[in-house]
């Protein structure tokens, strides 16, 4: 029996997820005031986003990316990951 390997390549849908789990954390910081329990919740939104940008990048590293569209929307995911980052930190 051979090993067939898979050619699918990273595309632009495996950076939705991370992506998806920010949008919540930057509706928080620009509809409420930064209490402790928004805090908390912003903080567990961050590092599930950091971990799931991690599986990402595992992934990426396994089969590569494929098109213009997916580094796009890798540095727009990253972008919006770092200024939750800061500004979590600044508070």
């Amino acid at each position: 029996m051979t090993d067939v390997k898979t050619t699918r390549r990273a595309n632009d849908s495996m950076w939705a997820v991370p992506l998806s789990a920010l949008a919540p954390l930057v509706l928080l910081r620009l509809l409420t005031e930064p209490s402790t329990p928004w805090l908390a919740l912003s903080w567990a939104l961050c590092v599930a986003s950091a971990l799931l940008l991690a599986a990402g990048w595992a992934a990426l590293r396994q089969s590569g990316i494929r098109g213009n569209t997916a580094w796009g929307t890798c540095v727009l995911v990253h972008l919006v990951w770092a200024w939750q980052f800061v500004a979590l930190i600044a508070e």
